[in-house]
């Protein structure tokens, strides 16, 4: 059964809260600067471990805002090096130190994330001989999935799949499995096989969508362009048919003249599972039952 709230509740379960998955979308937007949607990123989180997939505009911000101080986000995953979900790495990372982060920071990610990283400490190597003295800051030690395709974390295991955003080779969706519980998380994708297989009877599939009115379609060929490697309504609507996750919260839309309510009503046409668009500051609770809380205004 999965239930909707408006505003943060209190709710009685036979599962403890500490065995609850949780997941807090930090960040729903996409490259376009919006204060209410800052950029990918979402935190998952079960017992005392907490990991992040992407690392997009404000990230940090959103963290302080749910009084999370860094300490415990050790373990960072990389959907792929566009942009919008890499930029606020950097701002995690040397923030968390300004907070005395006393363990080092993985940062999993595709082919070119090692060079992304020291890029990062290269740029701010001025900053460090300021602040710290030695090696008395946490450091961020860079993987690429390459070398691992399954990562298991204190409590969380995340298997790494590459999905299909178009021109971009290297581009992956995750699955985070805690119990027998999982979370799918698309990243950036146009329909793929790879994750409706991963989806298929998940709890939580975390999707992508990009929807446009019928004139800026045709009056832009740029937008055309975007829209082949992203996922559209009807692509959308086979994924969810094929693969029957419990929940479907859509993010990183990519909404051009059309609204959210009008991306629902379209999906409804051919799917009756439940699908909710996130919100930033959203949470979601995964245990015997599926709680969803702040997704009001």
């Amino acid at each position: 059964m999965t239930k909707y709230f408006f505003i943060l509740i209190l709710f009685f379960s036979n599962v403890s809260a500490n065995e609850l998955l949780n997941i807090t979308f930090l960040g729903t937007g996409t490259p376009r600067p919006n204060i209410n949607k800052l950029g990918p990123s979402v935190l998952v989180k079960v017992k005392n471990e907490e990991i992040m997939l992407d690392v997009g505009r404000g990230t940090t911000l959103r963290l302080n805002q749910i009084g999370n101080n860094y300490s415990k986000i050790n373990n960072i995953y990389i959907s792929h090096l566009h942009f919008d979900h890499i930029v606020g790495v950097p701002d995690f990372w040397l923030t968390s130190n300004l907070w005395q982060k006393k363990t080092d920071t993985n940062i999993f990610g595709p082919v070119g994330i090692k060079n992304f990283c020291k890029g990062l400490r290269q740029s701010y190597e001025k900053d460090f001989e300021y602040r710290y003295s030695g090696n008395t800051h946490s450091k961020i030690i860079c993987h690429n999935y390459s070398e691992k395709k399954i990562i298991k974390n204190n409590f969380l295991e995340v298997k790494i799949f590459k999905n299909n955003h178009g021109h971009i080779e290297n581009s992956h969706g995750f699955k985070i499995i805690y119990n027998n519980k999982s979370i799918v998380y698309s990243g950036d994708t146009t329909y793929s096989k790879e994750v409706v297989k991963n989806a298929k009877n998940c709890d939580i599939l975390i999707h992508e969508v990009i929807a446009t009115s019928k004139k800026m379609r045709d009056n832009n060929k740029k937008l055309r362009s975007v829209i082949s490697t992203h996922t559209t309504i009807s692509q959308l609507s086979k994924i969810l048919n094929e693969s029957n996750p419990k929940l479907t919260i859509l993010n990183h839309a990519l909404l051009f003249g059309v609204s959210e309510k009008f991306v629902l009503n379209e999906i409804k046409e051919s799917y009756d599972g439940k699908v909710i668009f996130s919100k930033d500051m959203m949470s979601v609770d995964l245990g015997d039952e599926i709680n969803v809380f702040n997704i009001g205004n």
